[in-house]
């Protein structure tokens, strides 16, 4: 930032600043280059130089605290490599926020003004719904529900070489950005980076920072793109402390053993960079862990740890308690926010508290593909195990689903017509949803509405007001005649409407009037599945 450019109620604030610099002192701060003014979700970023410091850097942090009408945030400054710490802060409401910094025995102040948002699809934060404990909000008020893709395994996103070995893994932003448009274009909101060791050097404590900065490209040009994020802090699959670039599946071998007690100063400083480095980002929250329970490890024994350290420290360092997620069967007796599923014969339940994400499909798919693989999703039969998946995610009450995580994006590996057909089934629920005319998180899972009707069924509602029924016949290509379902409604008028959710489609809309134990509507002949939307009627007579 020019002077010129500097508010004049800015100048008092950055006084101490100034006689920092005038006294001579071994330390001083720079305010963000470009401009003071950030829009409201975005990241302030706040640059300090900070010279002869003996310790290890990486264990440093400075202390920022930022204030705005009785409210404060206080988020860590990082080091982040030669004489540079840095703090990342996502103001939540627009106005002037005030901050303060300390390191050691220097302090200032300053402040930045948060204007209007420049993005209508950034929505801030993700946090869980207080209101509807199963389901996620965003901070201003829409629901979040995740449309997710691949998982960005540490390695590559890593360095083409480090200390004589290659990464094989190794993808090119090129790539990578390439893959974030091809998301963006059919309205995908959810990638998954993993971190799990890999930039984390063999001290346990610094970190590569060309590996991490490449983390934090991805994350920002996902935000760039409304692309939220898990990152995954520890996994089964980490980085052995023998490589760079392989993981290694045992605990006893990785640089950090999450599963049991020791190295608690290097686990405690890892998780704190973590959380310092990306939540100012709006859209970040977390994966604990990564199939914990995962032969030979326990699932248990990393359990006992999170409750009593790992989730602790993450809600002590992270000032806007973003949403804490863990994967697979190890969700049961962590206090995590978020179950994230991977198996796509085990949906939500009524009975299920927390918010559920499949964030990886393994089994449960047609003829038992493994739809993890980057080959399955090529395979246009697998086409109906992935649509099912993410229209019976969201009837049986669930907050989301991934498609094919280790899908190949690189040069050599063009998406086919299968891909994009899954993609495009993904688009278009997106599309069915925000065209609802309720909050989905005001709706639930209803498994009395349906009385009869073709296929499997399973409905998700708000009762007088909302109701969607997807209907599913068993096998790929299996077609059902034209007939009727049966459903018990409250008394009232309705509109009723079919909607294809391969293609886009939609029957013409009918009035029905509701009166009884049970209204019977037609349906269409159709192939594969069907999905039928009840509204209430605003129309009269």
């Amino acid at each position: 930032m020019s002077v010129s450019r500097i508010p004049l109620f800015f100048i008092s604030m950055f006084a101490p600043l100034v006689a920092l610099v005038a006294a001579g002192l071994a330390f001083a701060a720079i305010v963000p280059s470009d401009s003071g003014d950030t829009a409201l979700f975005e990241t302030f970023e706040l640059t300090l130089e900070i010279p002869e410091v003996s310790q290890n850097r990486f264990t440093q942090f400075v202390s920022v605290k930022f204030s705005q009408g009785g409210r404060d945030f206080t988020v860590d400054g990082f080091y982040d490599g030669g004489d540079t710490w840095r703090a990342r802060f996502m103001p939540d409401q627009e106005g002037v926020w005030s901050y303060s910094w300390s390191f050691r025995e220097e302090s200032a102040n300053g402040a930045f003004v948060c204007t209007p948002s420049l993005d209508p699809e950034n929505h801030g934060h993700v946090r869980v719904d207080q209101a509807h404990p199963r389901y996620l909000i965003h901070d201003d008020g829409s629901a979040h529900y995740w449309f997710g893709s691949a998982w960005i395994g540490g390695n590559r996103y890593g360095p083409t070489e480090k200390r004589g070995e290659t990464n094989e893994k190794h993808v090119t932003d090129t790539e990578f950005l390439e893959y974030f448009d091809v998301l963006r274009a059919n309205r995908h909101n959810g990638l998954l980076l993993e971190i799990q060791l890999f930039p984390l050097e063999n001290d346990q404590l610094s970190w590569d920072l060309e590996w991490i900065h490449r983390g934090e490209f991805l994350v920002r040009e996902m935000a760039a793109r409304n692309i939220n994020c898990h990152i995954s802090i520890f996994g089964t699959w980490g980085r052995g402390r023998g490589h760079f670039f392989k993981a290694s599946t045992s605990g006893d071998t990785q640089v950090l053993n999450a599963w049991n007690s020791n190295d608690e100063t290097a686990k405690k400083n890892y998780l704190r960079t973590i959380v310092a480095r990306f939540a100012g980002y709006s859209n970040v929250y977390w994966e604990l862990g990564n199939e914990m329970g995962h032969s030979p490890n326990s699932g248990r024994g990393f359990i006992k740890q999170a409750n009593e350290k790992y989730i602790p420290w993450i809600r002590h360092f992270d000032p806007y308690d973003l949403p804490i997620g863990l994967s697979e069967d190890d969700v049961w007796g962590a206090d995590v926010d978020i179950e994230f599923n991977h198996q796509t014969n085990e949906l939500p339940e009524p009975s299920n508290k927390k918010p559920r994400i499949m964030n990886e499909l393994v089994r449960g798919g047609v003829d038992k593909l493994k739809m993890w693989k980057d080959e399955t999703i090529r395979n246009p039969r697998a086409r109906l195990g992935y649509r099912r998946t993410f229209w019976r995610m969201f009837t049986y009450g669930g907050c989301g689903t991934s498609e094919a995580t280790l899908i190949r994006f690189d040069k050599a590996a063009p998406f086919n017509p299968a891909v994009l057909d899954v993609m495009g089934d993904q688009f278009r629920l997106r599309e069915f949803l925000e065209g609802l005319p309720v909050h989905i998180n005001e709706m639930n899972t209803d498994r009395s509405l349906v009385r009869s009707g073709p296929g499997s069924h399973r409905a998700r509602a708000l009762a007088g007001r909302c109701y969607v029924v997807y209907y599913l016949l068993r096998n790929p290509g299996d077609s059902e005649p034209e007939g009727t379902t049966s459903l018990r409604l409250p008394p009232g008028k309705y509109e009723a409407a079919w909607y294809n959710p391969s293609d886009g489609t939609w029957s013409e809309s009918i009035l029905i009037e509701a009166g009884g134990n049970s209204t019977s509507i037609s349906h269409p002949g159709f192939r594969e599945d069907i999905v039928l939307r009840v509204v209430e009627s605003r129309k009269q007579g």
